[in-house]
């Protein structure tokens, strides 16, 4: 094997312009099928977390009509949502670790002279940790500010943006529909592309209690759940629509009754939107690589048909056709795999220099980053490159080596 190695070694310096230049093909095949996946990976990853900014694991539950009979109730019945449905959900499904009812309205917002009507929402403290808010300065609403009815907001970035532009927001007063609240928390910038209402970006949450004073809340528009435990969700659904059930008299199976959604349902189109952008990276990225390989196998060929007279002497020494075959395999191989660490490093060096890419950042004008494709070479990738490169490398040498150990000794030695 050792010998073979050297011997290929060997022929490749002999001939190592026409193999340098072969290399260069290999090394753009391989470059450009590393940064192809890694641009699949970043796009998942970005599409991904920007799916997740409306909060991990999160379940929703809206109102909704019976379409079933139960208990003597006719179908058709509206069934609204209660903040006594709230502690029915925490008391009857133990596998829910919080919930927060929601109530929204949009109303006047008022700093200085500026007034606009903006999405309103009333919510209690967990919401902070169900919606997975981020806050860039300030807190969230606490149990406290739930409890004693404080009059204290929390605003979306692009809210503050525009009532206050680059003036400081935190402790000022701002004015919901005439009354006073005073900024608490202002949410970091989201790239949010789901939602079941307005963006998180241009709504005021305040404290359930204080919106309940403020507008006469009766019912409400949803509810938010967080589980105990990802595990539970196959079951939470029914759970929750069951203990709502034994509350408003409804069958346990009407799923119109009310609405539960969970979230992480939709995940899963973006999970097959970013797999089915990879494998079509994946199949360009090969085919480019493949020219590399058509290269390679001309220039193998070309190599064999120069060296007709060495390989007749070779094979009337005693070679036997497996040890040419392997001789020009490994030639091959070489070509391939030094062009393939070339690349490998070309397409790391590439990542470094490019960083990211725009995606979802200049469509919700935000400058930090979250939302760009962030370049990096994986292993996953790597090995995706490393295995492609192998089989292209031994197809691309196997026609040359066949036609190779197939000469026989005395015709190629007499050929010129």
């Amino acid at each position: 094997m050792g010998f073979v190695v050297w011997e290929a070694l060997r022929a490749l310096r002999h001939y190592r312009l026409r193999a340098g230049l072969t290399m260069l093909s290999i090394v753009w095949g391989v470059a450009s099928l590393m940064l192809l996946l890694s641009y699949g990976r970043g796009f998942e990853r970005a599409l991904t977390q920007a799916f997740l900014q409306i909060g991990k694991d999160l379940i929703v539950v809206f109102p909704g009509q019976t379409s079933m009979q139960a208990g003597g109730e006719r179908s058709g019945r509206h069934i609204p949502l209660e903040l006594s449905d709230v502690t029915a959900i925490l008391e009857g499904v133990p596998t829910v670790e919080a919930a927060s009812p929601e109530a929204r309205r949009f109303l006047p917002l008022n700093f200085g002279y500026r007034t606009r009507d903006y999405s309103v929402s009333g919510v209690h403290a967990c919401f902070e940790r169900i919606r997975s808010m981020v806050l860039s300065e300030g807190r969230f609403l606490s149990e406290e500010d739930v409890l004693h009815r404080r009059r204290v907001v929390v605003i979306g970035a692009q809210l503050k943006h525009e009532m206050y532009s680059g003036i400081p927001a935190l402790g000022t007063e701002l004015k919901i529909q005439g009354v006073s609240f005073t900024v608490i928390g202002i949410l970091k910038k989201k790239t949010q592309i789901t939602n079941y209402e307005m963006p998180d970006d241009v709504t005021a949450f305040i404290p359930f209690t204080t919106f309940s004073s403020l507008i006469n809340v009766r019912y409400l528009n949803d509810i938010v759940l967080l589980p105990a435990n990802n595990c539970f969700r196959d079951r939470i659904v029914a759970d929750v629509r069951a203990a709502l059930a034994r509350k408003h008299y409804f069958n346990a199976k009407d799923e119109r009754a009310v609405s539960i959604v969970d979230w992480n349902e939709f995940l899963g189109l973006v999970s097959n939107l970013s797999l089915g952008l990879k494998i079509l990276l994946t199949i360009i990225g090969t085919l480019t690589l493949s020219i590399g390989a058509v290269g390679v196998m001309n220039i193998m060929l070309v190599s064999v048909t120069e060296r007709t007279r060495e390989i007749g002497v070779l094979k009337a020494l005693g070679a036997r056709r497996n040890h040419v075959l392997g001789q020009i395999l490994m030639e091959s191989l070489c070509v391939t795999l030094t062009g393939g660490v070339i690349g490998f490093l070309l397409a790391v060096l590439l990542t470094k220099v490019i960083g990211t890419l725009p995606l979802l950042g200049p469509i919700f004008q935000d400058t930090s980053g979250q939302g760009d494709i962030a370049l990096a070479v994986s292993w996953s990738a790597l090995a995706v490159a490393g295995s492609v490169l192998t089989v292209v490398g031994l197809i691309a040498g196997f026609v040359p080596a066949l036609r190779a150990s197939r000469l026989e000794p005395a015709l190629a030695i007499r050929k010129e």
